[in-house]
């Protein structure tokens, strides 16, 4: 391991903070989004990123592929928290099975609710018909009745 390396990894690990869980909470700079960030190599980083190229034998990131908590904390960076996951697996199965999804009825913004598309796939109404009386695009109720959304 390079001086530089070292150097990197004190000058990282004085930005953290333990807790009781086992995270590593970042203490430091952020960027507008809440994310951690560090100046890595000239370049800067999300901190959770950064963390894997730090303590673990990565020399590069996957291409593709996101960094993911597996603590569910956005501001954790232990190195053992992290994994690299494809952004369908990070957006789509980890937010259904941490309550954090907000599709459906969740949506603050859906004009849509369960009744109406269970009414939906069991009409024979076209669907340019279906989009008119429900204030919806057309688009929106094909993916409805293909069930890309609102997924039972």
């Amino acid at each position: 391991m390079t001086d530089d390396s070292e150097k990197d990894k004190k000058r990282f690990l004085s930005n953290i903070q333990k807790d009781a869980s086992g995270c590593w909470r970042w203490c430091a700079g952020r960027f507008s989004d809440g994310y951690a960030a560090f100046c890595l190599r000239g370049r800067t980083l999300l901190a959770h990123r950064a963390s894997l190229l730090l303590f673990t034998e990565k020399k590069e990131l996957t291409p593709g592929l996101v960094v993911c908590h597996s603590c569910r904390n956005k501001d954790c960076v232990n190195p053992e928290h992290l994994c690299e996951k494809t952004k369908e697996e990070n957006n789509g199965s980890d937010r259904v099975r941490d309550g954090t999804d907000i599709g459906g009825e969740r949506n603050p913004r859906s004009k849509l609710c369960w009744d109406a598309v269970r009414r939906i796939r069991q009409s024979q109404e076209s669907r340019k018909t279906l989009a008119e009386c429900y204030g919806v695009s057309k688009s929106c109720i094909i993916s409805v009745l293909r069930n890309k959304t609102w997924k039972e």
